[in-house]
Order: structure tokens, then C-alpha cells, then sequence
């Protein structure tokens, strides 16, 4: 996807994946638009390096901004985040009872599952 079709949201776990942005993220989550240097000075990232980070939250929709003369304040964007929860929450559920019963399972001659052929032979349960 070229960068000029990119949704907002479209770089959420790229920008997750940078421990200094999870950072900026928990320095962020108590606070109510905080200047950029504030966050820079809290965290000790250097200006251009914090920008550059900003840069990534602000594009991927995890900080919104708002100008306040010629300074720009950052606060965390958590419906954003929320979203995200709730999309790896479902990668975690268990597979439903319906795709499950899809695949039958193997079964012998005698009628028996392999796994349970074996335990039978074993002699327990």
C-alpha cells in the first residue's frame, strides 16, 4: 500500500514495536496534551529523535495534536489503542465448536481414534 492510500492506523503495531514509542505511550497515558519538549525532557529522547517518533504515533493515530502558538502538544489517543485490543483479543479466542466439528477424526476398523487405540493398548485410561 503506497503511503498516500494509508489509513490512519494503517503503521498501529509497526509503531508499537519501538520500545521508545511504547515509552512516549505510557508517558502519555495520565496526561492531558503535553508539549513535546516536556515528553523529551521527561523520557531524555533528543529532540530530533523524539520528532521522528512522534511523527510515527501521530501517522499510525495512537497521539492526536493540537497548536498552541508555535509550540504542539501531544496526548494519547486510546480509542485507537482500544481497537487494537480488542482486534488481538479475537486472534487469542479459541476456535468455535463449528470449525471443530469440521474435522472428524481419524478413525480404524475397529472404531476407535488412533489416541484412544493407544491408550487402550497401554492398558490406562
Amino acid at each position: 500500500m503506497s503511503r498516500n492510500t494509508e489509513e490512519p492506523g494503517d503503521g498501529l503495531f509497526s509503531a508499537l514495536a519501538h520500545g521508545a514509542r511504547r515509552e512516549i505511550l505510557r508517558y502519555l497515558r495520565d496526561k492531558d496534551y503535553v508539549r513535546a519538549g516536556d515528553i523529551g525532557a521527561a523520557l531524555g529522547i533528543g529532540p530530533s529523535t523524539l520528532s521522528g517518533h512522534l511523527k510515527v504515533l501521530r501517522q499510525a493515530g495512537l497521539v492526536e495534536t493540537r497548536r498552541r502558538g508555535t509550540e504542539v502538544q501531544y496526548r494519547l489517543q486510546m480509542s485507537l489503542l482500544d481497537e487494537a485490543i480488542v482486534a488481538l483479543a479475537e486472534l487469542r479466542r479459541p476456535r468455535s465448536s463449528t470449525a471443530e466439528a469440521d474435522v472428524a477424526p481419524e478413525t480404524t476398523e475397529s472404531g476407535t481414534t488412533p489416541a484412544r487405540r493407544t491408550v487402550d493398548q497401554e492398558g490406562t485410561p
